[in-house]
């Protein structure tokens, strides 16, 4: 039967040759393939490359964010941990020097022995293996101002003392410049 039915000049249906009757071979290392098969085959292997490709850098994305978050809260915990070793000395050696002591050798031997106690030498020196030299100019600021207090507690002045309130006016400045400092190295970081 001719198509389009009643057209004049048409040709039988199975002489009629389309774009999709026509069969393209091309070579593979399986033989042969028709061309829909291949272009079929093609189209699922880039597919999958390119889903295979985002998941990977969707997980390498992850994997630095994880890395960076990991190594800001470790530099966190540093400088609190810092920080509190400082105060935690200086507070303890107020009042060691508050205390009734036998004698000032006595006085002096306990301030200096809850100094060292107190964690401030091995907090500063883990800070020293991963601070910026920023952090660790003003970490060491705050460490020197507190052995000068130390100092001039175990000298014997009392907590009224103006050499002592001088040098505790001098540690305060010292470590409130410290978190100054550290507040900026941990914004920074966070980006």
């Amino acid at each position: 039967m001719p198509w389009p039915p009643n057209a004049p000049f048409a040709e039988p249906a199975a002489v009629i040759r389309t774009r999709t009757d026509r069969v393209l071979i091309f070579p593979s290392p399986c033989g042969t393939i028709p061309a829909m098969e291949w272009t079929t085959l093609v189209g699922t292997g880039l597919g999958a490359v390119l889903g295979v490709g985002s998941t990977l850098l969707g997980e390498h994305v992850r994997w630095r964010r994880t890395i960076r978050d990991n190594r800001l809260q470790d530099r966190r915990n540093l400088y609190v941990d810092c920080l509190v070793a400082l105060r935690r000395a200086h507070e303890a050696m107020r009042l060691a020097a508050d205390e009734e002591h036998t004698s000032p050798q006595v006085k002096a031997a306990r301030i200096r022995q809850l100094f060292q106690a107190s964690g401030c030498d091995e907090a500063r020196e883990r800070l020293i293996l991963t601070a910026t030299d920023a952090v660790m100019s003003a970490i060491d600021a705050s460490y020197h101002s507190l052995r000068d207090v130390r100092e001039i507690l175990a000298s014997g002045s009392s907590l009224t003392s103006a050499s002592y309130q001088t040098a505790r006016q001098a540690h305060g400045d010292a470590t409130r410049a410290a978190r100054v400092v550290l507040r900026s190295e941990l914004s920074a970081l966070d980006l």
